[in-house]
């Protein structure tokens, strides 16, 4: 998980959200009427997908995705409709995550605080592709991070074996050339570029290897 900015919300999804949200907060928020129906949320699938790079916010791999609501419908139903709540989240984050919102929440992929961002939250064993929690966090910061990793099954076998298997890859393809070698430079380009899968473990692994990118 790396931070994301969303940029400016789209056209079109002011009215919208003028003329829809009510229903969600009247059925959960005050007990009147009946549970909303639309799901126009999804009409804006590809302006999400765009901002995410066709990347899960949550695990970092390629996927369609759906629009996720970070602050779940049924708690936070004034938000539904809300640009900065939407993320672009693979079927099996998604599905992990449903309704849940544990005290405290979950770490915020597109956090502008750089102390909330992800990056100021985990870290990765390469050896073993966990992402963990860094060290040094206060009690409130590692209890979100360690129930965002436990929640959305972030350290679960699938996801370990395609981290694993990304790194063997990305290390087959640096073998054998200098660091300062052009086709080198261009590879770690690539693997440690935010629009490429599972840059975040990626990025950890350069690092431990010495090679140097662009940390935007």
């Amino acid at each position: 998980m790396h931070a994301v900015d969303r940029g400016p919300e789209p056209p079109g999804l002011k009215p919208i959200r003028k003329r829809l949200t009510p229903r969600w907060v009247a059925y959960y928020r005050d007990g009147k009427g009946r549970k909303p129906t639309d799901s126009k949320w999804r009409d804006f699938h590809e302006n999400v997908s765009k901002v995410f790079c066709s990347l899960c916010a949550y695990c970092e791999d390629n996927c369609k995705g759906d629009v996720e609501h970070f602050r779940p419908k049924s708690k936070f139903p004034e938000k539904v409709y809300e640009w900065t709540n939407w993320v672009l989240a693979c079927p099996t984050c998604n599905t992990k995550k449903g309704r849940r919102w544990p005290t405290g929440g979950y770490v915020d992929p597109c956090a502008q605080a750089l102390s909330a961002q992800p990056e100021s939250h985990f870290d990765f064993d390469t050896k073993t592709g966990e992402i963990i929690v860094q060290t040094g966090q206060t009690i409130a910061r590692r209890r979100k991070a360690d129930k965002t990793i436990t929640d959305l099954g972030l350290n679960t076998y699938h996801h370990l074996k395609a981290r694993i298997g990304w790194l063997h890859l990305v290390s087959k393809a640096l073998q054998g050339r200098t660091a300062d070698d052009p086709a080198n430079k261009e590879i770690v380009r690539l693997v440690a570029s935010r629009e490429s899968r599972l840059s975040s473990i990626t990025r950890t692994y350069l690092d431990e290897q010495g090679y140097t990118y662009d940390e935007g």
